[in-house]
């Protein structure tokens, strides 16, 4: 079973659930867990030992993918956005528990790392990277982006169809779009951004999950900096994490919490309603 759902007690009057990640293994209890899973399969498929992905300094997929590539008996290799992180004492707890599990970090700046982003082939991302060798290697995008991305990601999202409205937090998109992929066309998917990064989430979905557009809104309303979330989102999360008795990140789950309670609030909501706990537990 990759899911466990139970009823979540609140305080607006909702019939609320929350879905958690049946995985228990340290570092991989959220959902970048199954964006990465697709990816691995892949790397088994085609026998290859080698795993490359870009990550920021700060970041839960930096952490997973160092996690799994570990377990899995991988050459992991993660390009850090900020060439400044050359200096250890600037490394982020992400980055030193990466390269506590062997994965091999390389930093670039901010210029080359965007030039990646845009770059769709490993040709291109060698010629901006002469040093690494991305032949028999699965590259990941930043995030677990991509269509293997969501491979896991709808196996873990498959009895989550009996819900009217599920609420999510979202930095790329790939993981609503699994889920819009794992559902019918009762259910309706509340994405809850992270980043201000909008028009590249709606992308995302348009071209993963294009025919359920229809059914899914997200809500911009407390994006923000992903390493800095203000003194609200952390009271907000302290919180919440008292409420229920599990950890609500100021950075990811919050955002989405806070939106489920504004809708809410406005009697937005009715029938039952999901809450997905994305947090790398």
């Amino acid at each position: 079973m990759q899911g466990v759902i139970h009823p979540l007690q609140n305080p607006w009057g909702i019939d609320l659930w929350l879905l958690r990640s049946a995985v228990t293994d340290a570092h991989l209890g959220g959902n970048k867990y199954f964006k990465l899973t697709g990816y691995l399969a892949y790397a088994r498929r085609q026998n290859f030992t080698r795993l490359i992905t870009m990550a920021g300094a700060h970041s839960n997929h930096l952490r997973a993918f160092a996690a799994m590539a570990r377990r899995a008996g991988y050459h992991a290799t993660a390009i850090i956005r900020g060439d400044e992180l050359e200096d250890t004492a600037r490394h982020s707890d992400e980055i030193r528990f990466a390269v506590a599990q062997g994965t091999q970090c390389i930093f670039v700046s901010r210029k080359i790392y965007r030039q990646l982003r845009e770059t769709g082939d490993d040709a291109g991302r060698a010629a901006l990277l002469p040093g690494v060798s991305f032949a028999g290697a699965v590259f990941i995008p930043e995030g677990g982006e991509g269509p293997l991305g969501i491979e896991g990601v709808r196996a873990w999202a498959g009895a989550s169809s009996r819900f009217e409205t599920i609420y999510l937090p979202v930095a790329t998109g790939t993981t609503a779009a699994g889920f819009l992929s794992a559902t019918n066309s009762a259910t309706k998917v509340t994405g809850v951004a992270v980043l201000r990064n909008a028009a590249q989430v709606q992308k995302v979905i348009r071209l993963l999950a294009p025919e359920a557009m229809p059914r899914f809104e997200l809500n911009t309303t407390y994006s923000g900096k992903f390493s800095k979330p203000g003194h609200g989102m952390q009271l907000a999360a302290a919180e919440f994490s008292a409420l229920w008795g599990i950890t609500i990140d100021a950075t990811y789950m919050v955002r989405a919490v806070l939106a489920l309670q504004r809708d809410a609030l406005a009697g937005r909501l009715h029938g039952q309603a999901l809450l997905v706990y994305t947090y790398n537990e």
